[in-house]
Parts: C-alpha cells; structure tokens; sequence
C-alpha cells in the first residue's frame, strides 16, 4: 500500500458531485440505463457509473477501474485493462446491476498519462528494464489511492461489494474501511502481447493471476547450469498451462553442442497446441539461433538478464520473434560472462564476451548454415576476412563451432590494442547483412 492508503485519521469525505447524467450505455448487444455522477476530491477526478438498486440485499457488483488510454480509448493488447472494463461492463448490463469506479487520473497506476508515456519510451527507445525504470522515475510501481474509492461507496450508501478483481490490494483496502467484501476474479487470456504484463503485475503487486510468470520457468533451468558457466540450458513452454506437467521440451548442452537444434528435435509436433511459445533460455542467443527457435513457432524468447544487446534484439524482430529482458527475482547469484553480439555481418557476426572476441560466419544471405565448410573452417571466407585485418597479424585464432555453425575465436588483448577498438576495427569492415 501506499502512504495514501493507510487508516486515516479523519474519514474522507466525498465532495458534492456533479450530476446525475442518466444514460443509456451500449455493452452487451443493447442498450442499458446506467447513472452517473462525478467526483472531484481537489483534483483527484473520479466516476461512478451503476444501474440496479444500489442498496439491495445483495452485495454491490463492484469494478475499480484505473484509466488507461492505451487500454481503454486505443484498444491496446499489451495491457488487460480494455479487456477488465468491457468484461465488467458487460457483466453488468447482463445482470442488470453492477458499480463501475473509474479513476479518471489515474493513469499508470496513478502516476499520470505523461508517465505513461514515459515508460514506454524507457522500454522501447532505450530498453531499460522495469526496475529501472521506475528508478529512473523515482516512483513506485503502483502510486494509487483508494481513499476517494471509500469515499464514494459511502455517499451512495454501498456497504456490501462483490469486487471484481484479482488485485489483493483493493480487495485489503475495502475490508479495512468497514466493507463487506466478496471477490470475484477477472483475468485476461493469456497472449504473447500482454504477458509480460500481467506476469509483472503478479510478481510485484501480488495479482492473484492463475498463471505462472517468466521467473517460475527460467528458474529451474538457471539451477541446472548455476557454477557451470559453459553450460547452456532452454526449455519450450506455453505459458498458463501450469508448470506441474513441465515444460513441452527441456534440453541442456555443453560447448559445442547446439542447443536450438537440440530444443527443436526434442519439442512434439504443433499440432493441436493452443497459445503462445516461448523459448527460456539461460543465455543470450547467438543471432544464428533465433530463426530456428522461429520455425518452431515461438513467439518470444526469455532470457534472465536485464540488458540484451541492441543488435541482438534487433535480429530477434527481423525474425518476428521478441526478445524479453527478465532478471529482476533471476540474476544469477554468480557472475556469468555472456557473448554479446555487437555487430551483424554480411560475412561474420561480431561477439564479445571480456577480452574474447568471436567471429561467427555467416552465408549468402545470411543463412549460418550455408557458411559450414567441408573440411576445414579456416579455409572459409571467414578465415580470409578474419586475416585480412593487419591488426591480427601474429595473433593466434581458434576455429570451433559445430556441425551447424563455424567461428573463429581469439583474445583481443593479443593486439595489443584495447578489445573495443578492435571490435570495432572488424565490425566496420563486416557489412550488413543483404536484405531478404
């Protein structure tokens, strides 16, 4: 709760509203009358919108509504909130009786439209996480006030609700400013637009979802590779199933094995499977990886940091895949050094992971698997290009990979430059990749 929600020490008392306004609003295939009024508590806007008999035997049908413009007015699917309202409204014009409280300012769970915004710009410009994003705010997850909530059910006599909502806090609030209180759950489907969503609504308010999050997925799988930094590990779940038949495929591999392939002959067919698939992962992917975890069918691939670098997530969106960032509860207790991808070429993609750098050959039109030699992967295009830079004149290079993928590897500090300018060095003569 937040410092506005604790027992006051006087009662708050509703201000003179505005209406009423008798209306006839249209959910449910027709038409039904509701009432509405309108509350300002010195600023703080509110509605309240009922039809039926507001002082019945029976508990109140009751919807706390937090506005939303994404959700409500634009129809935005990576959110739940136009689903809850509609599903509310509905509810109550079918049954003829229900309370709708909407918090006209309370947008962003009560920091504001200009907040909103905000957010998404942080996640989708700069790909901050969500704790830091609210850092950055330097605002609490959920800033919202109830108080005007039991302001209102005062003034219209309402001492009984049926709460719809799967929010514990609403349901704590209510009961502790002298209501009778029933609930009534209302959650979403489950998709791949609003599940980070709502999995960080359970994570960090409590929702009482009956689903399982990202966390609940990526943590068993985290525990078969703690202490075992080159050992990589993924899974293939949709997620809301529940975790107690595990996941559909679990697989784990050491160097040289590849683990994308190893997912894909393990994962049964898509045949009569229903929902979103998402790949967890313990690493970050190589780029080479996601279009197969793509032709799987995946819609998103999760990995346990907090950072993905840019380039990387980039080749995830041109294989219409989406990346999630989700250590918050996941860090790993132990370092674990990562090969982060900074450049994708048309002969090579660029990694680093510390002091090493790898290259990692790419074919004609991109396609890794077309770049497989023969025989010896030092005879490769990869090999000539790698060579070709005077810079690694006398540095010794290692070639590794797997039957799926070749690379050539070494240790930046054998240059006797810094490993970023060498980086950069090789990433500026390795083009982009030509457009499929």
């Amino acid at each position: 709760m937040t410092v506005h929600d604790r027992t006051p020490a006087t009662v708050l008392q509703a201000p003179a509203p505005d209406g009423p306004a008798h209306l006839p609003l249209r959910w449910e295939n027709g038409e039904t009358p509701f009432v509405l009024w309108h509350f300002d508590f010195g600023g703080e806007r509110w509605v309240a919108a009922h039809t039926g008999d507001l002082t019945a035997d029976e508990p109140m049908p009751l919807r706390i509504e937090s506005a939303c413009v994404f959700g409500h007015v634009l129809r935005s699917a990576q959110c739940d909130c136009g689903y809850q309202l509609e599903e509310a409204m509905k509810s109550f014009a079918r049954n003829g009786r229900g309370l709708l409280l909407y918090g006209v300012d309370q947008d962003a769970r009560g920091l504001g439209i200009a907040a909103h915004f905000a957010i998404y710009a942080m996640r989708q410009q700069e790909n901050l996480d969500t704790d830091a994003v609210y850092e950055r705010l330097d605002a609490p997850v959920d800033a919202r006030s109830y108080e005007p909530v039991a302001a209102i059910l005062r003034h219209l006599g309402v001492g009984a609700v049926r709460l719809l909502s799967n929010n514990p806090r609403r349901e704590a609030f209510l009961r502790s400013r002298g209501f009778t209180v029933e609930t009534e759950p209302l959650e979403a489907p489950l998709d791949l637009h609003n599940m980070s969503t709502l999995m960080l609504e359970k994570e960090d308010l409590g929702y009482r979802w009956s689903f399982e999050t990202h966390a609940d997925w990526l943590e068993p799988l985290q525990e078969k590779v703690e202490g075992s930094p080159d050992r990589s590990a993924a899974c293939a779940v949709v997620p809301g199933k529940g975790t107690a038949d595990g996941p559909l495929a679990q697989v784990s591999c050491g160097p040289g094995e590849e683990l994308a392939h190893h997912l894909a002959d393990a994962l049964p067919s898509a045949a009569g499977r229903e929902g979103t698939l998402v790949v967890y992962l313990t690493d970050l992917p190589r780029a080479d990886e996601l279009p197969v975890y793509a032709r799987l069918g995946a819609g998103a691939v999760v990995v346990p940091f907090a950072e993905v670098p840019p380039a990387l997530r980039a080749a995830a969106r041109d294989h219409g895949l989406r990346l999630v960032d989700w250590q918050r509860r996941n860090a790993y207790r132990t370092d674990r050094p990562q090969w982060r991808l900074i450049h994708r070429g048309a002969t090579a993609d660029v990694y680093v992971r510390g002091d090493r750098i790898r290259c990692v050959a790419v074919g004609p039109g991109g396609d890794h698997t077309a770049a497989v030699p023969g025989s010896d992967p030092r005879d490769t295009a990869l090999e000539r290009w790698v060579r070709s830079h005077a810079l690694l004149d006398g540095v010794r290079t290692e070639a590794g990979g797997s039957p799926a993928v070749r690379w050539i590897e070494f240790d930046a500090t054998d240059t006797g430059r810094p490993t970023a300018d060498v980086a950069e060095a090789l990433s500026a003569t390795a083009s982009p990749p030509a457009a499929s």
